[in-house]
């Protein structure tokens, strides 16, 4: 026989540890009564299952229609008898309620049958209360204490709800110990996923915003404003700002006196740098902040079909591609438009006409103090013979006929974000074997972003 009082209080225990309403295990408790009477004695009878708290105990009765001449016994009960047994005011056309008496088989099947359905209610249970904790927290910045890790993920705790991070969703190359406080962006939140109802990330565009909006005090208070966020994790970010006060300098309170907000940024994410661009109403001037350092020599603008062609000197193309196409996606998805880009002596080639309508003029472009600059850039000679302490057959090796006939300027011709990562492993392969031919070393890329946004 089921002994009820403890039953119940075992019950209480799991509601209470799980933190879900006992209304909703004792619902439980009602449904695994009723399938289990189902089962053993009659799928078609109408079962009530009454709880008494206060005594702990549970009775199960089977509800029986009062007729004039019954004609089925299992079912239906005479007048007479209603009124004798469970009734006195029982009439022809109500019901009465027959108890059930347990045996030993009916009552281990009862208590199997509750405990399916309390795990299932649990389950429900968990997740509307996770999402009734969260709901409030989509696309916001939280914190939690890292609890366990998987393969997969990284278990955090937050108000005692447990929210898995994919590895995927982390930053590559960045780890957190047991017991370290991690924060994370809510992606998405759902009422039902077998997975993860929360969808945390640290790679979401929008993480970055948050942390500088809780970083930064003009950008929490509202006078600076983020338009767009572009992100490489891991790598590199490129943020738009404004400022509807003129008083109010938009890039300055980002980067911070001596670059010391912007720093405490980039190291919450493990080293990713971080360009902050201010933003125009202008298109076409947003586009050339974006391209920053690379100067650009014409822009074709196409919001039709959200497309634009930009022509760049020869000696900068590389740097607007960016080492693995990096810069070219950085702005693409910073202006949110599909980005073709051509180095000038490509353009005639292509059909594409030189408008001319950038920053840079022709005789900006042929002067020697720009093509000084670029120099400059790159390092000078010596960061371009880095190779020279090896053998002479390595060296001589690097200066085959072959390999001279390559010109990396002109390697990566005009192309668009879909086209990178098809130029990407020759050109990986020509940053490998030699650093004396090229005409600029792809290590020295982020050196020249950095040198332009620490100024």
């Amino acid at each position: 026989m089921v002994n009820g009082q403890e039953f119940l209080e075992a019950i209480y225990s799991i509601a209470d540890e799980k933190r879900i309403d006992k209304d909703i295990i004792l619902e439980g408790v009602r449904e695994g009564f009723q399938k289990a009477y189902e089962k053993y004695f009659d799928p078609d009878a109408i079962i009530r299952v009454d709880i008494d708290q206060e005594a702990g105990q549970i009775k199960v009765f089977r509800e029986l229609a009062v007729v004039q001449k019954v004609e089925d016994e299992i079912s239906e009960i005479s007048l007479t008898e209603a009124q004798a047994k469970y009734d006195a005011d029982a009439v022809v056309g109500g019901a009465v309620y027959e108890p059930v008496v347990f045996d030993d088989e009916f009552s281990r099947l009862a208590i199997v049958h509750v405990g399916q359905i309390i795990k299932q209610k649990i389950r429900e249970g968990e997740k509307q209360k996770i999402y009734e904790e969260f709901a409030d927290k989509e696309f916001k910045l939280i914190y939690g204490e890292v609890k366990d890790l998987t393969e997969s993920n990284y278990l955090v705790s937050v108000d005692g709800s447990i929210i898995p991070i994919w590895n995927k969703k982390m930053i590559p190359g960045e780890s957190f110990n047991i017991g370290q406080t991690i924060g994370f962006y809510v992606e998405n939140i759902s009422k039902d996923d077998k997975h993860s109802q929360v969808q945390g990330t640290r790679t979401h565009p929008g993480f970055l915003q948050r942390l500088m909006e809780s970083e930064i005090q003009e950008i929490g208070e509202g006078s600076v404003e983020i338009k767009a966020v572009s992100r490489e994790p891991g790598k590199r970010a490129k943020v738009a700002v404004y400022s509807y006060d003129s008083t109010i300098d938009a890039i300055g309170a980002c980067v911070g006196a001596g670059g010391q907000r912007i720093r405490s940024i980039t190291n919450q994410l493990s080293g990713e740098k971080i360009d902050i661009i201010l933003w125009d109403e202008n298109y076409e001037k947003f586009i050339i902040n974006a391209m920053a350092p690379v100067r650009v020599i014409s822009i074709d603008l196409d919001l039709e079909y959200e497309e634009v062609t930009l022509v760049v000197p020869d000696e900068q193309l590389s740097l607007a591609i960016g080492r693995h196409g990096v810069s070219s996606k950085l702005v693409a998805n910073l202006i949110n438009l599909k980005v073709n880009i051509v180095s000038l002596s490509d353009a005639a080639g292509f059909g594409i006409e030189v408008l001319w309508n950038g920053n840079i003029t022709k005789e900006e472009l042929e002067s020697h103090e720009f093509l000084n600059n670029i120099n400059r850039r790159r390092g000078g000679d010596d960061k371009r013979k880095r190779g020279a302490h090896k053998d002479e057959a390595q060296q001589d090796a690097k200066k085959t006929p072959a390999h001279d006939e390559i010109d990396e300027t002109n390697f990566v011709q005009a192309t668009s974000i879909d086209e990178i990562q098809e130029n990407i492993n020759l050109f990986d392969e020509i940053a490998d074997s030699s650093n004396e031919t090229a005409d600029f070393n792809v290590d020295e890329l982020d050196d020249t972003y950095d040198e332009y946004y620490e100024k």
